[in-house]
């Protein structure tokens, strides 16, 4: 397991959990981003948003939300 921001594009993850608050928690279950779910990382620069794949979406992740989320590859 590792962080989002740490992922190679391209490559098939697992949501697993959020290392923040109940603000960010609630943040990514209003996306639909819920323990299990699987994304995909589409860009991920280093510095700035993070855009993923997240049920068909493409959604862009600030780059400190990101670092919050712990994900597995498939």
């Amino acid at each position: 397991m590792h962080k989002l921001i740490h992922s190679k594009t391209n490559v098939n993850l697992i949501f697993t959990s959020v290392e923040g608050g109940r603000s960010a928690v609630q943040r990514l279950t209003d996306m639909g981003l819920l323990p299990g779910e699987k994304l995909k990382v589409l860009h991920s620069s280093g510095y700035g948003p993070v855009t993923v794949l997240i049920k068909g979406a493409k959604v862009a992740l600030g780059h400190g939300l990101a670092a919050k989320i712990i994900v597995e590859e498939e």
